[in-house]
Order: C-alpha cells, then structure tokens, then sequence
C-alpha cells in the first residue's frame, strides 16, 4: 500500500471505529450499569467472538459462500427471517418498562457471553474493526 492509500485510509479505518454499533452500545451500558472494569473485562466475549470470524475467514468459509450461490441465498434468507422474527417480537413485546432494580446484576461470565453474542450476531460490526 502507498502512503498516499495509507493516508486515506487510516482516517477512513477511525471513523468506522468510532460508529456507535451494537458492541459499542453494549459496552457503554455495561460500563454504566457495572463499572468500567467489568465492562473491559466482558469485552473478552467480544474478542471469542471476532476470533472466531477471522478462524472462520482463515479457514475458507468466505469462498465457500462464493462458490456456492445457493449456500449464500440460503443463509441470507435466514438471516432476513431471523431479522424479521426479532422485528415482530419487538412489534408485539409488552411495552411497559421494568424497573431496573428488579433485575438481578449480571455476572462477569454473563457479560461476555452477552458480549460475545452481540458480536457473533453481528459480524459487520466485527468487521469494522479489522479495517
């Protein structure tokens, strides 16, 4: 790479970074529900989790997508299905708010693994990242 490219792209690579998607979002709320120190230690369940996208991406999985157009539509249609599920749960979802003194703290274990499914669920958040 240039440094013309490199110059251009090292800006680019920091706002990506800085985009407020749903790890960040997690991450800010844990630190204010939690403390700073048990939210950096949750994000452990977000590092699991973008380790396994890179074995994943190392392994081959992205040309097998290519390869197979099929395999690609299929896992897209589960996806939007999967979209389309969340969206009528939270359609039909009880829309009166709990009082967060009634739930119980979360465990460090409980906010990685929280961690973890946010960015595995996620995987463009992810790869933002990796600019």
């Amino acid at each position: 790479m240039n440094l013309a490219t490199l110059m251009l792209f090292l800006p680019a690579c920091f706002a990506l970074n800085m985009a407020p998607g749903p790890n960040n979002l997690l991450s800010i709320r844990n630190a204010t529900t939690y403390g700073f120190r048990a939210s950096c230690l949750a994000g452990v369940g977000r590092l699991a989790a973008f380790a396994v996208m890179i074995a994943l991406a190392a392994a081959g999985l992205a040309v097998v997508l290519q390869a197979s157009e099929l395999l690609f539509h299929g896992i897209k249609i589960l996806g939007a299905g999967y979209l389309l599920y969340l969206a009528y749960q939270l359609w039909t979802a009880d829309t009166q708010v709990e009082s967060e003194k009634n739930t119980a703290p979360l465990g460090l274990l409980a906010l990685a693994r929280q961690e973890f499914l946010v960015a595995i669920g996620n995987p463009n958040d992810g790869q933002s990242k990796f600019c």
